[in-house]
């Protein structure tokens, strides 16, 4: 008997579908994740300040977002699980260029790593849709974010901890074997084409930015998911910068970065409790409530402990909103546009990455630190404002 649900369990594992899609994505999370709070720390240690550190992102940003523009044209041309695959094998190389400890290889590396991320986002969402049907999205999508808790909140301490431990080549080469491990995993399903029968739309989001623009409730569902994504950010890059400054050790800004990603696991619970109270209600309280919570840390910055605690009541409610922030846009857009718009619709992560780091470069040139945490906290109070719009019956 107990041989029937190894049979069920392997058989979900082994073919396209809910679980097997939650696993790829937890594998190439961990592997992007155990370097998440390496990364903008070495960028510390190379460049020896926050506002240079700000500087190196943002360039590194807008390179890899013209890049990515390429993405259609080659997944048009080499197909998807070729340019999916792509992105682990950047993720490998990025490790190698990390390793170099100097400015040019974490610059190189950052730059595969984006683009890594985009061949990622763009590969596991054409083989949902092509997959999984739209009625079993509800169930599919939370067990993703449910398998990608496992990865988000022990990659960044586990990253630090062998960075700091055993050495920084230990953690690139960890997060290397994550990566090796998603391309075996990955050719090991039977994958087809999820673009076959001339599903081409997908291969130029470009060109429908324009429809996109002139739909006022995918303009605000996106505007939504890109002030979410701007408090992710500021969160990944300066709260282990924040600690080290404040002379905590590396592993402390890690274990931060960890127990806010820790909150992944209760998303299907602030699901829940989204759907009782109200999209609009819900939105509104929790910006308001993190805008509040990360102005603060700039009131008390110089109590460290203190404003690692008002990160993670941040933290929380941005992981509140993970668990209901696409609902926005896929009420509101058309079945009939919905590969077009989704791909529009993703850019909002691309320009979460750029346009603060921008903003906070300008800032660190003048005014110290705590001038992220405020600005953080100002733009959210203006996303609480902006959820207002939301339709009251959502």
């Amino acid at each position: 008997m107990a041989a029937r649900p190894l049979a069920r369990a392997y058989h979900a594992l082994a073919t396209p579908g809910p679980w097997s899609f939650a696993v790829l994505t937890a594998i190439e999370g961990l592997a992007r994740a155990s370097l998440a709070t390496v990364i903008p720390l070495l960028a510390f240690e190379v460049m020896g300040n926050a506002r240079d550190v700000s500087a190196l992102y943002t360039g590194v940003g807008w390179v890899a977002l013209a890049s990515t523009f390429a993405i259609p044209w080659l997944v048009r041309r080499f197909r998807v699980r070729r340019i999916y695959a792509f992105g682990a094998v950047l993720l490998i190389a990025s490790t190698l260029c990390y390793a170099t400890l100097s400015a040019p290889g974490w610059v190189a590396g950052q730059m595969m790593r984006l683009f890594a991320m985009s061949c990622a986002t763009v590969g596991i969402s054409l083989y949902i849709m092509a997959y999984i049907p739209k009625r079993q999205l509800g169930r599919s999508e939370p067990l993703r974010t449910f398998c990608s808790a496992f990865s988000w909140s022990l990659g960044p301490f586990l990253g630090v901890t062998l960075a700091t431990d055993a050495g920084r080549g230990v953690a690139f080469a960890f997060s290397a074997a994550c990566a090796a491990l998603f391309l075996l995993y990955l050719f090991r399903l039977p994958l087809g084409d999820p673009l076959a029968g001339g599903a081409t739309a997908h291969a130029a989001p470009w060109r429908n930015v324009r429809r996109f623009a002139v739909q006022p409730r995918l303009v605000l569902a996106w505007f939504l998911n890109f002030g979410r994504e701007v408090w992710w950010v500021m969160f990944f890059i300066y709260a282990p910068i924040y600690m080290v400054q404040a002379g905590e050790t590396p592993q402390t800004g890690a274990l931060l970065i960890s127990c806010g990603t820790a909150f992944l696991f209760i998303t299907p619970v602030m699901g829940w409790i989204g759907r009782q109270v109200g999209l609009r209600r819900f939105f509104m309280a929790l910006f308001a409530i993190a805008a509040t919570a990360t102005s603060g840390v700039a009131v008390l910055f110089d109590q460290p402990w203190v404003g690692a605690g008002l990160l993670l009541v941040s933290a929380l409610t941005m992981v509140s909103l993970d668990a209901v922030c696409h609902i926005p846009f896929l009420r509101a857009v058309k079945a009939r546009e919905r590969p077009e718009m989704t791909m529009v619709f993703g850019t909002y992560r691309d320009m979460a990455g750029l346009i603060p780091t921008a903003i906070f470069t300008a800032l660190l040139s003048f005014l110290p630190l705590p001038s992220v945490f405020a600005a953080t906290g100002i733009a959210l109070f203006g996303f609480a404002v902006l959820a207002r719009w939301l339709p009251r019956g959502m």
